[in-house]
């Protein structure tokens, strides 16, 4: 009867770690995805009562990223042009923060082009650009493709080469209330 109790405590306490893990934790809750034509392409996404709309203009070896907040222009700014793009919306469940990775790319691996963490700031009513990957320790090298993703609730980015599969550099963000902004833990070289 005693291990009876013990084994009962214990799956008691993994069940309520693992929902208080799951408690504030990322979540992906929108994805758009295609080629960037000579049209353009872009993407709309409901966000707290308002409409985020995020397009692609190319123009010869440019493109220029637009955001809209309903109806207003709000961000636009000038990038290399990349063929491919996705757009993950991720949500925080704790802070109720919303984000965008934004990826474009050469090749449908997405590698050849760039990722950012971009997000609306309700209380500056602007467009931040808040994760750069060029502004974070890459001990992979030069050639390292860049990821960033939601995993297990944890929002990820990642500098891995297949060469040196399974190693990663990896920096896990979270959404902190105080400064408005993305803090980070650096997690170093994981193996996966």
């Amino acid at each position: 009867m005693k291990y009876v109790k013990i084994i009962m405590l214990t799956m008691c306490m993994v069940f309520c770690m693992t929902a208080i893990s799951f408690a504030s934790a990322f979540q992906t809750t929108d994805t758009k995805y295609g080629t960037i034509g000579s049209e353009g392409i872009g993407g709309s996404f409901a966000e707290n009562g308002y409409n985020i709309k995020i397009a692609f203009v190319p123009s010869g070896s440019q493109m220029t990223m637009y955001v809209g907040k309903d109806n207003d222009v709000i961000y636009n700014a000038k990038f290399a042009y990349h063929k491919y793009l996705r757009i993950d919306q991720v949500y925080d469940n704790n802070s109720g923060k919303y984000a965008y990775i934004i990826m474009c790319s050469d090749n449908m691996d997405g590698d050849g082009g760039f990722t950012y963490l971009m997000g609306y700031d309700t209380q500056k009513d602007t467009w931040q650009l808040y994760v750069n990957p060029a502004n974070y320790y890459n001990p992979i090298g030069d050639y390292a493709d860049t990821h960033m993703y939601v995993s297990d609730g944890e929002l990820i980015l990642s500098y891995y080469m297949l060469s040196k599969h399974p190693q990663a550099q990896e920096y896990h963000f979270f959404w902190d209330e105080n400064s408005n902004w993305f803090g980070y833990k650096d997690y170093g070289i994981v193996q996966h």
